[in-house]
């Protein structure tokens, strides 16, 4: 006679049953937390990013620009007097401080200081902020909008100097972007 073993639960039994037990508690987390971040999606607002945001991740620095270079020297009622003169002018001017003792400007940041110059003259009626909403037109945009600005009393800038304040913008974008041709060119 043979003798019959009592029936055993054999240990892999145990073990697929764990591991089963264990996905299914893990499935359930992992499903909570699915819709925990589709509820937090549905709470965000529908514009993540203003104009304003966007703009401020690449700022015109005019005034860093001013005041490393010429503020030094000259007072705010010295450089007052660039708003009213013609572009042309304002790189005679600029270029003319390199004779001057003591003015170690260097080459390279002539071009920067005439365009802050010229972008200075929007900073009458107009703050950084805004300013650097510039950086997200193109160039024809840009020539629009200052156009549009010239146009309004007592903007101080004509009609005529659109053109060398839109390319004054483009220079300074330029820089900000590391020389490349962005700025929406």
């Amino acid at each position: 006679m043979a003798t019959e073993q009592p029936p055993r639960f054999p240990a892999f039994r145990i073990i697929v049953m764990l591991v089963v037990l264990v996905n299914l508690v893990l499935t359930i987390a992992l499903i909570t937390q699915v819709r925990e971040v589709q509820q937090r999606i549905a709470n965000l607002p529908p514009d993540l990013a203003r104009k304003h945001d966007v703009a401020m991740l690449r700022p015109l620095r005019v005034r860093q620009i001013l005041m490393q270079n010429c503020v030094e020297c000259h007072s705010s009622r010295r450089l007052g007097v660039t708003v009213s003169m013609e572009p042309s002018e304002v790189q005679r001017t600029v270029e003319r401080m390199q004779s001057h003792p003591g003015a170690n400007i260097p080459l390279s940041e002539f071009e920067r200081i005439t365009a802050s110059l010229l972008v200075a003259r929007c900073a009458r009626c107009h703050g950084e902020e805004t300013l650097n909403l510039m950086v997200l037109k193109t160039q024809p945009e840009r020539i629009a909008t200052i156009r549009r600005m010239a146009a309004l009393p007592g903007s101080g800038v004509r009609s005529d100097q659109a053109l060398a304040i839109a390319q004054a913008f483009d220079r300074l974008i330029d820089q900000t972007d590391g020389g490349s041709t962005g700025g929406g060119k």
